[in-house]
């Protein structure tokens, strides 16, 4: 029985907007509408007639609202929409929406869209978007868009200039910022995109080789841009004569200080993994922020040196040591104290230099 509604909720209202579009009256006017399910209603079958107010008791095909809508299922208009429109499931605008368009599940338009629409589920519009588009699910811009966008998905296949904030975010031009886990620029960006994973086309991606006093040997490799880019990180050193590996990732941002010559600043939080096992072994992170100048050599290569704040902390005693920890804290550590809890903080400045390739 369900089933059965919900299909004949769909050929109605897939009927109805196709009957609309064979309409070929001239646009009329009216102070108000009510209508109770497309045709029953004060307008009938004619689908031309715009109105200041429209209400429809289930769903109703109008001509275009100039101030306010409400439908307790579903506002189809042929014409633009103006002020206020509020569906229990969905609105469909053969035009522009603008003004604050609320829906339980999509708002549609195929014009440009301005104001604030909110869904939740998905918001569409087939053109440009200025305001915000805010969603459970998912905000798509067929243009460029001038405001923000809020969901799980956010996608402006044109120029933002703006925010999005969501799970994945696509754009193909970015005047603005992005937020999220997945950030993806087709074309490029003058803005910042600020995620885990940052795909941006002519963007900042590099793979740097290096050493460090307490980690010896670090990879690292960084994406985004210059003005904030993701760090994916490992290492290597030794301990008791035992293998030590670390694993982490961060983020970073750097600025030109001379014409070959620029400034990076790193944080990142590291795993410290001895002896290849993380079983059973508490608390046992390195934090750091590095400070680097690096020059370049070449188009695609540069050097870079600088100093490290070190923040350790380990619950991980190994049997024989009086305290915790499977990295050698040097002894110019300028704090190094261990809680009544059993956990080990030590703090110390180090350094860091090595290889840094762009692609």
């Amino acid at each position: 029985m369900k089933n059965l509604l919900l299909n004949i909720f769909a050929f109605l209202l897939i009927s109805s907007s196709l009957f609309a579009q064979d309409q070929v009256q001239e646009k009329e006017s009216k102070v108000a509408q009510v209508s109770f399910l497309y045709p029953v209603g004060m307008n009938g079958t004619n689908t031309n007639v715009a109105s200041d107010i429209s209400f429809n008791i289930l769903w109703g095909v109008n001509g275009g609202v100039n101030y306010f809508e409400l439908g307790g299922i579903a506002n189809v208009n042929n014409g633009n929409v103006s002020g206020g429109q509020i569906a229990g499931i969905t609105n469909v605008t053969k035009g522009e929406s603008n003004g604050i368009i609320i829906s339980g599940i999509s708002n549609f338009n195929t014009g440009s869209a301005k104001g604030l629409h909110l869904a939740g589920i998905n918001n569409f519009s087939k053109n440009e978007v200025n305001g915000a588009q805010i969603s459970g699910i998912s905000n798509v811009s067929g243009g460029d868009m001038n405001g923000a966008q809020i969901g799980l998905t956010n996608t402006v296949r044109g120029k933002l200039v703006g925010v999005q904030v969501g799970l994945i975010n696509y754009t193909d031009s970015l005047n603005g910022g992005q937020i999220g886990l997945i950030n993806v620029v087709r074309k490029g960006a003058k803005g910042t995109p600020i995620g885990l994973i940052n795909v941006v086309k002519n963007g900042y991606y590099a793979v740097e080789v290096g050493a460090g006093e307490t980690v010896w040997g670090n990879v690292n490799f960084k994406m985004g841009t210059q003005r904030f880019y993701t760090i994916f990180k490992a290492g290597y050193t030794q301990f008791n004569e035992k293998d030590v590996t670390t694993f982490g990732a961060g983020f970073g941002t750097q600025f030109e200080l001379a014409k070959r010559v620029n400034l990076a600043l790193d944080l990142s939080a590291n795993q410290v993994v001895y002896d290849n096992t993380l079983k059973d072994t508490g608390l046992n992170l390195l934090s750091k922020a590095d400070l680097n100048v690096q020059v370049r050599l070449t188009k695609n290569i540069n050097i870079y040196a600088g100093p490290s704040l070190n923040v350790y902390t380990s619950e991980y005693k190994l049997d024989g040591n009086e305290k915790a920890g499977t990295l050698d804290v040097p002894e110019h550590a300028f704090y190094d104290e261990t809680s009544s809890h059993g956990t080990r903080t030590a703090i110390w400045v180090g350094g860091q230099a090595g290889l840094n390739f762009t692609f």
